[in-house]
């Protein structure tokens, strides 16, 4: 799936490799530089899985492109309740679907 992330006033599109309760691994096709620490927010907008969230989260590893696309690895940092609840329900769904 696609999500968007804003970091450093800048919007991209980036893409989910990996999602869990902890974190998301995503692939970052045009290669935009992250740092480690960076905090980001990352918004999910995926209907058939669960309501249009936005969650926030910290950089933790940046994997530089070599043939393959970039990858970005984060931490959840939210808070908001309402959030960690819709990550929660998109995690359940996608575990129901296998």
């Amino acid at each position: 799936m696609q999500v968007g992330l804003t970091h450093d006033r800048q919007s991209e599109t980036l893409t989910v490799i990996n999602i869990s309760a902890g974190g998301v691994l995503l692939r970052n096709d045009r290669n935009v530089e992250f740092e480690t620490g960076e905090l980001i927010r990352i918004q999910f907008d995926v209907p058939e899985l669960a309501p249009k969230f936005l969650i926030e989260a910290k950089v933790i590893r940046v994997v530089a492109p070599t043939t393959k696309a970039a990858l970005l690895a984060a931490m959840w940092k939210s808070r908001d309740a309402e959030a960690g609840a819709a990550l929660a329900q998109l995690l359940w769904t996608l575990s129901t679907r296998r």
